[in-house]
């Protein structure tokens, strides 16, 4: 999936819609989750694997939407402050989502992190995951 910056739109209508629909797929997507996996709630013990592979790959798409947002923002601080109102609101809006963004980081990492464990003699999982597989981007 490839994110276009739309420039045919306001910068700072851009950065809430990002924000909003960045929001939104954290609310929706991986915070239901996420509970799930650390209350074990409904959940039987042999699905927990299957949950813990589904909060992957959700959490990878919400860190695509994640740097959608961040490059949203990123032109909005480049093209200035002309429509102080708006702009104001979406960098409060942007900064809002961040900190979710963040402490739903420091809950999934350690989920994460778990499900990959030394398969060997040498302590190399069988699948290698990146470092920044699970941290948000920096704006």
């Amino acid at each position: 999936m490839s994110h276009r910056f739309d420039s045919a739109l306001p910068s700072d209508i851009c950065v809430l819609l990002r924000a909003d629909a960045e929001q939104s797929w954290l609310n929706r997507e991986v915070i239901p989750v996420l509970r799930q996996i650390e209350t074990r709630e409904q959940l039987p013990d042999d699905q927990v694997d299957a949950a813990l592979a589904y909060l992957e790959a959700t959490w990878d798409e919400a860190l695509v939407r994640a740097h959608a947002t961040d490059a949203a923002h990123t032109g909005l601080r480049r093209r200035g402050d002309e429509h102080e109102g708006l702009s104001g609101s979406a960098d409060r809006y942007h900064a809002a989502v961040r900190v979710l963004r963040s402490t739903l980081a420091e809950r999934v990492t350690p989920l994460m992190e778990s499900t990959f464990e030394p398969d060997d003699e040498l302590g190399r999982g069988a699948t290698e995951r990146p470092s920044d597989g699970c941290a948000p981007q920096a704006a």
